[in-house]
């Protein structure tokens, strides 16, 4: 239950987070559609920090608690300084700091959360869901304050989630986050990797790719298409409840047919989306096509997590989820930024959507290309 309560408090600031900032930047702070583009690919390059420094950090020190309290912390007090920026330097400036605090904090909840399952059982999605259903609330409560002239109200709900998600992670002992003996000392963590480790992060790298125009650019999409705010958050709103009945599923398609093939089905379903997109440019497409979100985010990260577990090396969880979020997430998203906001800022979001669609079939493909994982029964959990 505690788990469940730290997902979602933690993951309403998200929901204020992710919808927003880049059409804050747009009406505050004025900047084109490539300069957010920019600036959201530095947010996700900055992750890289994850991998280099985070990730071996935690696996060598073991301080999981100390690290995911400074991350928490240090993103309440710093998001909301966007309010007091408005030259792209200072905007670029605050984001490079502001990255390096925000991202351990979701891989280390995933690791805490399926090493907990490996020892005491479960299923990650069923528990991961309520993350997105906080989701829900926090871009509800956002755009509603935004929609009712609350200026700054995202950030308000911002801070409000990561003091409550402070609170629940107190309620943690630190035998129950720090895992006391478990850390490792070797610092090769490349030099383990297997071959089937390395073609899944190429896939997820692609993935990632091809999903970030449509995180960074779906609002502006909206506002191009007459969509009022408060209908945008409704619209991200719908995506997620989709998300949310995926996962409640992901530990029964795990099971039978493996993480990979969830993963796979996670990059075809998002293909199929944002052809969609690309095709029907409407009010009723565009919000329509949120229920595929189901496999854009649910499908894909649920299998992408879970083959982390089995893929990483011995001792390394903390490390491959820190190579998941910053080669992919990251450094997928930051690719990603800069290629689709200049697609859409030349020829238009319909093309950007037709090339986000194309790349979801690579990835694909890709997966499906790397062996098949080994040890169903050891993740059905996760």
């Amino acid at each position: 239950m505690r788990f469940v309560l730290l997902y979602f408090t933690h993951f309403i600031s998200f929901g204020a987070f992710v919808p927003f900032l880049p059409l804050y930047l747009r009406r505050a702070a004025g900047l084109s559609q490539i300069e957010i583009g920019w600036v959201l690919a530095i947010s996700n390059l900055v992750s890289l920090v994850g991998l280099f420094v985070w990730g071996p950090f935690v696996d060598r020190t073991d301080k999981r608690r100390r690290t995911l309290v400074m991350g928490m912390i240090a993103s309440a007090a710093l998001y909301p300084a966007y309010m007091l920026t408005r030259g792209l330097p200072e905007i670029i400036g605050l984001t490079i700091v502001l990255g390096v605090f925000m991202t351990p904090v979701i891989p280390l909840l995933d690791d805490l959360l399926l090493t907990h399952i490996r020892i005491h059982g479960g299923e990650y999605g069923r528990t991961r869901l309520w993350g997105s259903a906080a989701f829900i609330v926090g871009s509800t409560a956002a755009g509603w304050l935004l929609g009712h002239g609350v200026a700054g109200g995202q950030f308000f709900v911002f801070i409000s989630a990561e003091i409550a998600a402070l609170v629940v992670l107190a309620t943690f002992s630190s035998e129950e986050i720090n895992r006391p003996g478990a850390a490792v000392k070797d610092r090769h963590f490349w030099r383990s990797l297997t071959g089937p480790f390395i073609v899944f992060l190429v896939a997820a790298f692609l993935g990632r790719i091809s999903a970030i125009g449509h995180y960074n650019l779906y609002s502006l999409y909206l506002d191009k298409i007459g969509v009022s705010d408060t209908l945008k958050g409704i619209a991200w709103s719908i995506g997620v409840v989709a998300e949310i009945g995926m996962m409640f599923f992901t530990g029964r398609i795990i099971r039978h047919f493996g993480a990979r093939w969830l993963f796979t089905l996670g990059l075809v379903g998002s293909a199929a989306r944002f052809a969609l997109y690309a095709i029907w440019p409407t009010p009723t497409g565009a919000i329509a096509g949120q229920v595929l979100h189901a496999f854009t985010f649910g499908a894909y990260h649920v299998g992408a997590v879970t083959l982390v577990t089995e893929l990483a090396p011995p001792g390394r969880s903390a490390t491959g989820q820190f190579a998941l979020a910053s080669l992919a997430y990251g450094l997928g998203s930051t690719v990603g930024s800069v290629v689709s906001g200049q697609v859409a800022q030349i020829w238009g979001y319909q093309v950007m959507y037709a090339m986000c669609a194309s790349l979801a079939v690579l990835a694909a493909l890709v997966a499906q290309i790397s062996a098949p994982e080994k040890g169903h029964a050891a993740v059905s959990a996760a």
